[in-house]
C-alpha cells in the first residue's frame, strides 16, 4: 500500500498549497489501510454534527423513550414552539412530529441561511458581533421574532438548523441531562472518542485547538459567536474521532431497523445529495455521469467543508475538513480524487 499512500501524499500535498487548512482520515478495511493527515487537529463539525443528535433521538426510540410519531409539543411543551410553525395564519405547533424535525419537513424556518422578514442574516451577525454569546434559547427566538415558516408539517423538504436546536433540547428532555452530557456519555466515551467535545460546554473544550474556519472570508474559529450551533453542529472533534463515531454508528450503536429508517432518502438536499433522518446519500453519478456505479456513500456535510462517509457495502470511512464556506466545490472534488485512487487501488488488488 505504499504506492496508494504515496499517491495520497501528493494529492493532499497539492490540495494543501490551495486551502486555508485541511484535515483528513480515512479507513479502508479491504485495503488494510488507515491514512491520516493531521488526523488529530480539532475542527468545528458545522452539520456534521446532526449525526450525532440524529443518532441520539433514534436511541431514545428504541429505549421506549419516544417515537418517531411522537408529538413535539407533547414532550418540550407547547411555549417553546410558539410562534415557529405559524404558517399563513395557522399555528401547526401541535402537528409537529419528531419525525418531522430530523427529516427537515416540519415547516420551520432555518435561524443559519433562512430569509428573515426584515432582510437580516445570521450569518452577518455572527461576524459583526464576534463576542455574542448564542444560546439554544437565543437561536429559537431569531427564527421566532425574525422569520415565519415555509409549510405544514409534513408537507416538504426544507433543511433547517432551528430544527435540530429543538432536537437537541428534546435529547435534553428525553436524557434529563445538559446535551453536552448525554453526547459523552452515549457516543463520545463508548465511541472513544477522547478529542471531543460540544464547543463552549464541553469538558475540556478550547476554542484555540480549533483549527482556521472561515465563514464568508472571516476566521471565526476563536469567536464566542461561534457558540450559534448548539445540537445542529456545534462539536469540536478530530478526523480520527470522526472517523470512530462512522463505525460507532454503523457498527452497532443503533439497531439495524433504526438505521434503515435513517437511509429512507426520499428528499433531494442538493444535486447528489438525498436526505433521509439525519443523514445522507451522496450519489455521484448526479455530479458527473462517469461516476456511475460508485459507492453510494451515507453520512453528512457540513457547510464549512466537512464531511464524514460510510460506505455500508465495504465499510469505508471518509473523513475531511477544509475549515472554509466558500471551498465546498473543492472539498467535493478533493473526496472524489481520494476515491478515485482507493478504487484503482482495490481493482489493482483484485486483478
Amino acid at each position: 500500500m505504499k504506492k496508494l499512500t504515496g499517491k495520497i501524499d501528493k494529492l493532499v500535498q497539492k490540495f494543501e498549497k490551495k486551502s486555508k487548512t485541511l484535515e483528513l482520515a480515512i479507513s479502508i478495511p479491504e485495503l488494510e489501510l488507515s491514512y491520516e493527515h493531521r488526523g488529530v487537529t480539532k475542527f468545528h463539525s458545522a452539520s456534521v454534527g446532526k449525526l450525532m443528535t440524529a443518532a441520539l433521538v433514534f436511541k431514545a426510540v428504541e429505549n421506549g423513550l419516544l417515537s418517531l410519531d411522537s408529538f413535539v409539543a407533547d414532550i418540550l411543551g407547547e411555549n417553546i414552539l410558539n410562534g415557529l410553525f405559524v404558517f399563513q395564519g395557522a399555528d401547526y405547533a401541535a402537528e409537529v412530529r419528531v419525525e418531522d424535525l430530523l427529516g427537515h419537513t416540519s415547516g420551520i424556518n432555518d435561524y443559519f441561511e433562512g430569509s428573515s422578514i426584515d432582510g437580516s442574516s445570521f450569518i452577518d451577525m455572527v461576524i459583526a458581533e464576534p463576542d455574542r454569546f448564542f444560546y439554544a434559547r437565543d437561536l429559537l427566538e431569531y427564527t421566532r421574532s425574525k422569520q415565519v415558516a415555509v409549510g405544514k408539517p409534513g408537507e416538504s423538504f426544507f433543511y433547517s438548523d432551528t430544527g435540530y436546536v429543538l432536537l437537541g433540547l428534546l435529547i435534553e428532555k428525553l436524557y434529563n441531562r445538559p446535551f453536552d452530557k448525554v453526547l459523552d456519555e452515549y457516543i463520545f466515551i463508548p465511541a472513544k472518542m477522547e478529542d471531543s467535545a460540544l464547543c463552549f460546554y464541553g469538558q475540556g473544550f478550547k476554542a484555540q485547538e480549533l483549527a482556521p474556519l472561515f465563514v464568508a472570508g472571516v476566521d471565526v474559529h476563536l469567536f464566542r459567536s461561534l457558540s450559534c450551533d448548539f445540537s445542529g453542529g456545534g462539536l469540536s472533534l478530530t478526523a480520527v474521532d470522526l472517523v470512530k463515531f462512522m463505525k460507532f454508528l454503523f457498527g452497532g450503536f443503533l439497531s439495524g431497523a433504526s438505521l434503515a429508517r435513517m437511509e429512507r432518502f426520499n428528499n433531494r438536499f442538493r444535486q447528489g445529495l438525498w436526505y433521509g433522518l439525519g443523514l445522507m446519500e451522496v450519489r455521484f453519478e448526479e455530479f458527473f455521469f462517469l461516476l456511475k456505479g460508485w459507492p453510494r456513500l451515507r453520512g453528512h456535510i457540513g457547510i464549512t467543508g466537512v464531511h464524514a462517509w460510510f460506505d455500508p457495502v465495504s465499510g469505508d470511512v471518509y473523513v475531511l475538513n477544509v475549515g472554509d464556506t466558500r471551498a465546498m466545490v473543492k472539498s467535493f472534488r478533493l473526496l472524489i480524487s481520494l476515491m478515485q485512487l482507493v478504487i484503482g487501488a482495490k481493482k489493482k488488488s483484485r486483478d
